[in-house]
């Protein structure tokens, strides 16, 4: 490319060469043809051929480079081409060529100019979009400059975007199809395409079940064109194709329509927090899978992108911006569409009226509303416009976050319906939308209400009325009664000045008037239905409520379908809880049938009494019962005492306490929720025998008193309690009756223990003589009498058997039992039978008290001998024993038969 010299050299070649053209044809069309003439006609000619040769060489710049560029695909149908170029160059054209397949038939050749620029290179870019899928086929791309439509460049080299073909590697089986599970535009024209297998051709291409004509694209490559394309749904429409060798292939495409373009685009605040944006969409999307994307950018926010619904979207308030630009963009997988709007903040607030709230009176009613938002700083002008009248009056405030609006509306008509809406707007800019009609009704002159009493026959019926004096005090003269019943009219007062008559009804409903005699004339009457007696009793649950002294009492009842003409509540001013009440205590508030609440403020209700409420529907012939509610303005504590009757069961650990109280009595200065009971001592004192219980249910009057103490003074004390606690106590004093099983204890455990020792010596003396008896030798006798008479001298005579004396009487017996040739000699040596056999004396020593063996002469004891009859084998040993030696001489041995115990002694015990 020529540098900025090169360029400016050539712009004065060209103006030169222009002049010498012009002289030259200025001497041909004159027709002079002397000698200087023809020389100067020469010499034109000659530059006129060097201007040629150096115009031309002046350009050789132009095809010295061929155009470097870059070529991708943007998607299946478009081709991008992007190049570098001299900006500075003017009048530069680029000469685009576009071919398909191998055989570089052109099917697209286009110029594109270029605008100089002032300095540098300048990057441009085309796209072209191909109707055949870039898939079917391989798409070539070349380019080359042309200058001032007369001096062409040199072609760049091709560059190809191959299509899809089969390799070696990777065989196909069926022919490949395209388009194929895309997203297509509805009425356009759109080339569907084949390639078959290497070793196959396209011999038939079917679409929505009709055949199309083929085109040739290449050898395996054959394509059909079907325009005018008709929405489908999801499912799609078929594309079917097949090749020679009878291998088929069957895909689905589907056919959408592009976004439209958001139409009526709007944005407003009604509270300049949230921003609320709306625009007609349009032309929904048919495809489930190709829904379309609404997004919102507020492009001098600084923030990104929101995300939208098809129709709207929200964000917050910029406190920074006053001036708003909103897009908001819709996008598709066919396209994308954008509108934008730009609005000052203020200009678009339309605060909106809430919470409007009415409260009717004869000639006068009293309206408040609320705007929420942040309007400090700000003028906020409303509104109302009441009809019939049609008035509209105007209200203006400033005020900070939230704004409380209130009006009255005066000069209004009794027992007439009005309704209201409010418009607000911000600083004398449009007007909001009006807000939703609220619908009220004054007050007749004259507000009548009944109570209705079963009686044996028939009913009576107490009518009340009261007269509204809204604004001005209106001069009632009398009243006027009448009862009309089955079309029958009958007067019941007249000129009356009482707000109260009384009659009896029968069974059947009636209607009742009543109407005022003023100095004006005559008022509307109010009437009020009375409904039959089979239809007038409801079955309601009662419900407690809890009011407040701040607030008063709120009463919400469930919405009654049949109430067409609203509700009324009735209750007792005195707050006795008992209805009817005298009629100067009743009162009554009317409600709109749209409402299912009442707020009855604190300052009529006083503190400690129970007030019933009930809410009274009224439908077409009458007004019913449909809720009842009990309640407190606030609760105290009980003032009445509980009744004791009886005197409590006692026993000798337990009472059975019982009293009286009438905790549903409507007098009580609170719900009574349970009982305190308390037991103690009869002096008090003693802490550990106190007992607190607590009852919880109301209706219970009896308890036990369990862990008492016997034959002992208790005092109990009872008080009822309420939610802020108990009442005063009644106390009453009773004693726990002796514990008589306990003596009995004392005195058979005793006796038992006696007896079981008794028992227990008695059968250790039985058993020994019993194991004597059962233990001797087989074939021995042993005389019992024998035994003991020689027990009894030996004792006698050694002094062995005192108690006092023995310190240890253990005797270890080792006893084996003899043979039957043995026994024979266990008699006692006195015997004949025995004289032949002489018992061998062994003296031992205990092994506890080697001394008293050491020592033989001791005076306080002796040697005991021990005879050992060798064929019983049997060993007697004696434990030291301390015995008397009176009639035995010092030093002589004891004499057998003083120590031998006749028989065979098998154990024994000497008591110590």
């Amino acid at each position: 490319m020529p540098s900025n010299g090169q360029a400016g050299l050539l712009e004065e070649k060209n103006k030169f060469c222009i002049h010498v053209l012009s002289f030259a044809v200025y001497f041909l069309l004159s027709g002079q043809r002397s000698a200087m003439d023809q020389a100067l006609w020469h010499i034109s000619l000659l530059l006129i051929i060097s201007c040629e040769n150096g115009w031309n060489r002046g350009f050789d710049f132009v095809d010295s480079v061929p155009v470097q560029f870059q070529l991708y695909p943007q998607d299946h149908q478009r081709l991008v081409v992007n190049w570098t170029a001299d900006s500075t160059v003017p009048d530069v054209t680029y000469e685009i060529q576009v071919t398909r397949t191998n055989t570089l038939n052109v099917i697209e050749s286009i110029n594109v100019s270029i605008r100089p620029q002032e300095f540098g290179e300048s990057f441009h870019t085309w796209t072209w979009t191909s109707k055949l899928p870039l898939q079917c086929t391989d798409h070539s791309v070349r380019m080359r400059t042309v200058y001032n439509s007369t001096f062409v460049g040199n072609w760049s080299q091709w560059k190809t975007h191959l299509g899809v073909h089969e390799y070696q590697d990777q065989v196909w089986r069926e022919p490949q199809m395209f388009p194929s599970e895309e997203v297509l535009q509805e009425r356009s024209e759109v080339h569907f395409c084949c390639v078959a297998p290497r070793d196959a051709q396209v011999i038939n291409i079917i679409f929505n079940n009709t055949q199309y004509p083929l085109i040739n694209i290449g050898s395996q490559v054959k394509a059909i064109a079907v325009d005018n394309l008709n929405i489908t749904s999801d499912l799609g429409v078929i594309f079917q194709c097949l090749d020679s060798n009878e291998d088929e292939n069957i895909t689905a495409n589907f056919v959408s329509f592009p976004p439209q373009k958001p139409r009526n685009l709007s944005c407003e605040t009604e509270d300049l927090k949230l921003w609320s944006c709306k625009w007609d969409p349009g032309r929904l999307p048919n495809l489930h899978h190709a829904p379309y994307n609404y997004t919102l950018l507020v492009k001098n926010s600084g923030r990104d992108l929101i995300w939208c619904e098809t129709s709207s979207c929200s964000f917050l308030v910029f406190s920074h911006l006053h001036e708003y630009n909103v897009t908001v963009m819709v996008t598709s997988i066919l396209g994308q569409k954008l509108e934008s709007i730009r609005f000052n903040a203020l200009d678009r607030v339309f605060p909106v009226a809430k919470s409007l709230s009415m409260r009717p009176g004869v000639t006068e009613a009293s309206l408040s509303w609320t705007i929420e938002g942040n309007f400090t700083k700000i003028l906020v002008i409303c509104q109302v416009q009441m009809n019939p009248e049609g008035t509209v009056m105007d209200i203006e405030q400033i005020v900070g976050l939230v704004l409380h609006f209130a009006c009255q509306l005066k000069n209004l008509k009794p027992s007439t319906q009005y309704s209201v809406k409010v418009r607000c707007a911000v600083s004398g800019k449009r007007w909001g939308k009006w807000s939703d009609p609220q619908f009220f009704t004054t007050y007749p002159l004259v507000d009548i209400w009944r109570s209705i009493q079963a009686l044996p026959s028939g009913r009576s019926v107490i009518v009340t009325w009261r007269t509204y004096a809204s604004g001005t005090q209106l001069d009632v003269k009398s009243y006027e009664v009448q009862l009309q019943q089955e079309n029958k009219l009958e007067k019941l007062c007249t000129n009356t000045w009482l707000h109260q008559t009384e009659f009896l009804i029968d069974e059947r409903g009636c209607n009742i008037s009543v109407r005022a005699i003023t100095r004006a004339g005559t008022s509307a009457p109010s009437h009020i239905l009375i409904p039959p007696a089979e239809r007038s009793e409801n079955n309601v649950i009662v419900k407690r409520i809890v009011g407040s002294t701040g607030t008063g009492f709120m009463l919400l009842w469930i919405e009654d379908a049949s109430a067409m003409c609203g509700y009324t509540i009735e209750w007792c001013q005195n707050g006795t809880g008992v209805l009817p009440c005298n009629p100067s205590n009743l009162r009554w508030e009317t409600v709109h049938q749209s409402n299912t609440s009442l707020s009855l403020r604190a300052g009529a209700f006083i503190s400690g009494r129970r007030y019933t409420f009930n809410v009274f529907g009224c439908r077409v012939d009458g007004h019913h019962l449909i809720d009842t509610h009990v309640g407190y303005l606030q609760e105290q504590k009980p003032t009445q005492f509980t009744k004791i009757q009886d005197s409590p069961v006692v026993t000798s650990s337990s009472a059975i306490i019982t009293w009286t109280f009438p905790e549903d009595h409507p007098l009580h200065p609170g719900f009574i929720t349970g009982y305190l009971v308390t037991v103690q001592d009869g002096q008090g004192s003693n802490q550990n025998h106190t007992y607190t219980i607590s009852v919880d249910n109301p209706h219970r009057k009896t308890i036990t008193v369990n862990s008492l103490m016997e034959n002992k003074e208790y005092t109990y004390y009872i008080q009822a309690c309420t939610s802020v606690g108990p009442g005063p106590p009644t106390h009453r004093r009773f004693r726990t009756s002796p514990d008589y099983s306990l003596f009995w204890v004392k005195i058979v455990i005793p006796m038992a223990f006696l007896f079981g020792c008794c028992t227990l010596l008695y059968w250790t003396r039985l058993r020994n003589t019993v194991v004597e008896i059962f233990t001797h030798p087989t074939k021995v006798n042993v005389k019992i009498v024998e035994l003991d008479s020689c027990l009894y001298e030996m004792s006698k005579r050694i002094g062995a058997l005192r108690v006092e004396d023995c310190m240890c009487c253990d005797l270890e017996i080792i006893d084996v039992r003899p043979g039957m040739a043995e026994r024979k000699f266990m008699i006692c040596p006195n015997d004949a039978g025995c004289s032949s056999v002489h018992p061998t004396e062994h003296c031992y020593s205990t092994e506890l008290l080697d001394d008293v063996c050491d020592d033989p002469v001791s005076d306080s004891s002796m040697n005991v001998c021990n005879f050992t009859y060798s064929p019983t084998i049997t060993e007697v040993s004696f434990c030291r024993s301390s015995f008397s030696s009176d009639g035995l001489i010092e030093g002589q041995p004891v004499p057998p038969h003083s120590t031998c115990i006749k028989g065979y002694v098998t154990s024994a015990v000497v008591p110590t």
